[in-house]
């Protein structure tokens, strides 16, 4: 009788360590979790990949919604904090954001950006703000077009709300992308001119 309760916490502990509810953020990220509790302002919770079993915290106004193992949904999100959009408006405008993480894969701002910080590495100690100059520049122009398999999350993809999610999204992309290699070809650039200037400029 014992061995049969014992039995039966064990398989209840572990059916509840794999557990697994998957966050919404408003940018599109979706993180797995343990578990969470949802007070006035944060959301707290425990990531499903954290070894340490840390609690972490987000701000309520930055989470859409709970998606739990069983399909419901618990929605965070409130109609009047994004902009003014409504649940279902917010709900386009996230899918469009995930399809821009998915598919947006534009490759010719990353040979760009590099080759500006080699080339800016001339300047030196005047050089640092250049690639992010560059990076800011990328990011003002959007995507003329989104580049997602036809039929793909139709008829949400319609929208203008879906549209503009993946846009911004793939500005975002675009900024974090140029400023990466911007970098590392500043970065290579210094390199060669310290090993240049090391060896007497021969």
């Amino acid at each position: 009788m014992i061995k049969r309760f014992l039995f039966i916490i064990l398989i209840a502990n572990s059916l509840a360590a794999n557990a697994q509810e998957k966050m919404v953020l408003i940018n599109g990220r979706e993180i797995k979790i343990k578990s969470h509790v949802v007070n006035d302002d944060y959301v707290f919770y425990y990531r499903t990949d954290d070894i340490r079993n840390k609690k972490r915290l987000a701000e309520k106004i930055d989470v859409f919604s709970i998606l739990k193992e069983d399909g419901y949904e618990e929605v965070i999100f409130q109609p009047d904090t994004v902009n003014g959009l409504s649940l279902e408006e917010a709900r386009n405008y996230i899918r469009g954001e995930q399809a821009a993480m998915k598919f947006y894969n534009e490759q010719a701002h990353i040979g760009e950006s590099a080759i500006i910080g080699v080339a800016s590495s001339i300047l030196i100690f005047y050089s640092l703000p250049l690639p992010m100059f560059n990076a800011v520049i990328m990011g003002k122009f959007s995507p003329k077009k989104m580049k997602i398999p036809e039929g793909y999350d139709a008829p949400y993809s319609a929208t203008d709300e879906y549209k503009i999610g993946y846009q911004k999204k793939a500005r975002n992309l675009k900024i974090q992308q140029s400023l990466k290699w911007g970098y590392i070809g500043l970065g290579v650039g210094l390199v060669g001119f310290i090993v240049y200037y090391s060896n007497g400029g021969n």
